[in-house]
């Protein structure tokens, strides 16, 4: 399985900017601790480099690593035997695997959601999605007969 990376930086852009604190790295800081507390990044969610968030967000990659510090100091962030971070288990055990769980009941709440905002009942629309799920598998089983 791929690993999931914690590429968020464009959130992290618009976040930081409507952030009302002073320095750079106290609003990155503030922005992870929030996407992880809201489960946005799941445990084991590897962070990009120091120099990349830097780059993507034009901060100073010091004013990244202080919050990246401040966040492994607090043990939201660990460090892993390659030296990479990624989001430490805390709580509730969560993987890495967990996070395409994660982003699929996000997708599938957003579709439920519009669904009975066009006047379509919850069940209706799982069912509608169950149905898709099904196609998609007789797709695949097809494609693995060929």
């Amino acid at each position: 399985m791929e690993e999931y990376w914690a590429t968020r930086t464009g959130r992290w852009r618009k976040a930081i900017r409507n952030a009302t604190t002073p320095s750079l790295a106290e609003r990155l800081y503030q922005v992870i601790r929030q996407d992880v507390q809201t489960g946005q990044l799941p445990a084991g969610a590897i962070l990009p480099s120091a120099a990349r968030v830097g780059g993507e967000l034009v901060i100073d990659p010091p004013d990244v690593e202080n919050a990246y510090a401040r966040l492994l100091a607090e043990g939201v962030l660990e460090e892993r035997a390659d030296g990479a971070l990624c989001i430490a288990r805390q709580g509730r055990e969560t993987s890495v695997g967990d996070a395409t769980q994660i982003r699929f009941e996000a997708a599938l709440l957003k579709a439920v959601r519009e669904a009975t905002a066009r006047g379509i009942d919850i069940s209706e629309a799982t069912g509608m999605f169950k149905a898709a799920v099904l196609r998609i598998e007789e797709r695949e089983q097809k494609k693995r007969e060929e």
